[in-house]
């Protein structure tokens, strides 16, 4: 299947893990996979919007340092039961490069200094994701503030 940024391109470190329970966290995600290989990534996908924002969408990506260690945690944990669900492990296809064209770009997309990490395929150290999720957490700590004020004022 082609597409406007050409065939899809499986990357043999990177896999999609699918049909997650609501309670599996990037925690949990960690310990099950790190003893396959050595973890370089973990994209954990939450809700931007709607009723169920900040809920877990049920699916994560785990990159690793090799293609040996995905092939390993491939083969053992396709299938497996975790908190009573069978979850789906599959090779990743390549994202698609939105950073070429802006009018590619689809529309429901929000750009944040967190969606900035999980869409680089530059390599990113730990360090940088560490800065970007603190900065996140400052902006949103903000936000609470400036909401806070607001409400103790109109009810009294």
């Amino acid at each position: 299947a082609t597409s406007e940024s050409g065939p899809k391109v499986q990357v043999k470190e990177r896999l999609y893990i699918g049909n997650l329970h609501p309670t599996v966290d990037e925690h949990t995600l960690i310990q099950l996979f790190s003893r396959y290989g050595r973890l370089t990534k973990l994209d954990f996908l939450f809700h931007k919007s709607g009723p169920m924002k900040g809920k877990p969408r049920g699916y994560a990506f785990v990159e690793f340092a090799d293609a040996e260690g995905a092939a390993k945690a491939l083969g053992a944990c396709h299938d497996k039961v975790v908190r009573g669900r069978k979850i789906s492990v599959t090779f990743a296809n390549q994202a698609p490069d939105y950073s070429t064209s802006s009018r590619s770009r689809p529309h429901d997309v929000k750009t944040t200094a967190l969606s900035l990490i999980k869409t680089s395929n530059k390599p990113r150290g730990t360090e940088s994701k560490i800065a970007a999720l603190e900065a996140k957490l400052r902006q949103l700590e903000r936000e609470k503030e400036v909401k806070a004020p607001e409400e103790s004022t109109v009810g009294g």
